[in-house]
């Protein structure tokens, strides 16, 4: 990272003005797809920020792809600023001559959604240090472009957390959940791990039914006690979701205990995603949890119940990144912040 950016991102209040500088993108037209920033087939350089790592990947002329990642940083957290610096300091990870004759660069961070000043800034600063065309957005928009090629539709993430994100042909857009592990989440990772561990704990003290997640949990968590388990760690909805495949295990095993939250999980998240839709029924499920073969299938039902249909992924994040880096005139594109 070039010095001055150090201390740009220490006092990001002014951040945005000092990028006011940022180069037009060079454009031409697709009939078809609006306008095209640069053709798919020149090198793009992807980024993907969460809280847990910053990834950045970009092709060679070979068609090899090279990658580097860091630690993630909250993108909305100070603005914008550490984000931004985070993404450059990734960026410049890749191979030299590969940043250099990039034509483009598009990057999804998680918190950009709610956060647009941030987008820009990010937008800004990665443009003004590389000098290539930058297009920023939340990390869901990115997911949501990858998994449906841009156009719209319903993207489920169950991971860790739960949202669902649904766009209209117009652009129009709706998030339900994604409020966290202490409000939401419905149906997450976290949650169906808070819930085995209060079976878990039921079952122990003769408050609830006996379940094989007792034997599971002691596996995962070598035998400690699940609250000091939870309680101690740095991250306590990550640690709970790290129970969940246990509980997905046991419930296509047929434990009863484990069923009723499976089923409970299920019924959540097949409402987070009708009311995320608009009039297309298609529904893109992505995350860990969605990897599950049993979970994946009853989750393919519940959608089916209600009149929704779970369609495979398109591709990931990096190619929705990727694709906001050479279009716009997609119906996101009042969500995509560029420079």
């Amino acid at each position: 990272m070039r010095p001055q950016f150090e201390n740009i991102f220490r006092q990001n209040q002014s951040l945005c003005s000092r990028f006011s500088d940022a180069r037009p993108l060079p454009r031409h037209r697709d009939q078809n797809r609006g306008m095209v920033l640069a053709p798919s087939s020149e090198r793009i350089v992807r980024v993907d920020l969460g809280k847990t790592s910053s990834r950045a990947v970009v092709n060679g002329k070979d068609g090899r792809q090279y990658a580097a990642t860091l630690a993630g940083v909250a993108a909305s957290s100070d603005g914008g600023a550490g984000a931004a610096a985070r993404i450059i300091e990734t960026i410049a990870l890749l191979p030299g001559q590969l940043i250099a004759g990039a034509a483009a660069c598009g990057i999804g961070a998680a918190g950009l959604l709610t956060d647009p000043d941030a987008a820009r800034l990010i937008a800004r600063a990665v443009n003004s240090e590389y000098r290539f065309p930058v297009a920023a957005a939340s990390d869901i928009i990115t997911a949501h472009v990858g998994a449906f090629g841009g156009t719209p539709g319903v993207a489920l993430v169950v991971g860790t957390g739960a949202v669902a994100v649904g766009l209209s042909s117009t652009g129009d857009l709706r998030r339900i959940d994604g409020w966290g592990p202490d409000i939401g989440d419905l149906g997450s990772g976290s949650w169906i791990g808070r819930e085995g561990c209060r079976a878990v704990l039921a079952a122990g003290c003769g408050l609830g039914s006996p379940t094989a997640l007792t034997a599971r949990f002691e596996e995962t968590t070598g035998g400690e006690d699940p609250v000091r388990w939870v309680g101690g760690a740095e991250n306590s909805a990550q640690q709970l979701a790290r129970l969940a495949p246990a509980v997905l295990d046991e419930a296509g095993n047929g434990d009863a205990v484990a069923l009723s939250i499976a089923d409970a999980a299920l019924t959540l998240l097949g409402a987070t995603a009708a009311a995320a839709t608009f009039n297309d029924p298609r529904v893109a499920a992505l995350g860990g949890l969605t990897q599950h073969p049993w979970f994946a299938a009853r989750l393919r039902d519940e959608l089916a119940r209600r009149r929704l249909e779970m369609t495979a992924p398109a591709g990931d994040a990096l190619a929705g990144a990727a694709l906001i880096a050479t279009r716009t005139g997609l119906p996101h594109e009042r969500h995509i912040h560029r420079a």
